[in-house]
């Protein structure tokens, strides 16, 4: 079996019984579609979009996701790049660590981080937000707008990843926006 088959299956397992929001939908097929938006995008990308939210919605920690990618097969250079870009993707200022702070403050922190990771981490997170986007269009029209212009903002600073999936999420976002 592939490296990568091996890791989708494990990436299954660690999330199997989590629901993406307002559906009965898997939240694995979200994890799948942005790894396949980055696929060809990204070195690593795949791996990247499959684990973005693994630190952040499981039990797994960074040494865990180093080891497994080694067990699998990947290089420690490869493991040691997907896991970096991982962290890179995982919210630092949640209310958790950061109980002290209003959600407002906590947002403008992360939107402030998010700007300073690397384009291959970017990259991700464009492919993030354009699942992000359709999500909330579709299940969350209420608070659509506020969402898409407070996205919009972010992309215009989050700007060193892929340009054409940069491009892509802008667009939607303008399209979106548009509509409503």
């Amino acid at each position: 079996m592939k490296q990568a088959e091996l890791l989708t299956e494990w990436v299954a397992l660690k999330h199997h019984g989590q629901l993406i929001k307002k559906t009965t939908e898997p939240y694995f097929n979200h994890l799948t579609a942005v790894a396949d938006m980055v696929r060809h995008v990204v070195h690593g990308g795949y791996e990247i979009g499959l684990c973005h939210d693994l630190l952040e919605d499981t039990n797994t920690n960074i040494d865990e996701l180093s080891i497994v990618l080694r067990s699998f097969g990947y290089s420690p250079s490869a493991a040691s790049w997907i896991s970096n870009c991982v962290v890179e993707l995982t919210d630092v200022y949640t209310r958790a660590a950061y109980p002290e702070l209003k959600k407002s403050a906590r947002k403008k922190r992360e939107a402030a981080r998010l700007i300073t990771i690397s384009p291959a981490a970017q990259s991700v997170k464009y492919a993030d937000l354009i699942y992000n986007i359709q999500w909330m269009i579709r299940y969350d029209q209420k608070h659509a707008e506020k969402y898409l212009r407070k996205k919009k903002h972010l992309l215009e600073k989050l700007n060193q990843g892929d340009l054409l999936l940069h491009q892509q999420a802008l667009d939607l976002i303008e399209g979106e926006l548009q509509k409503l």
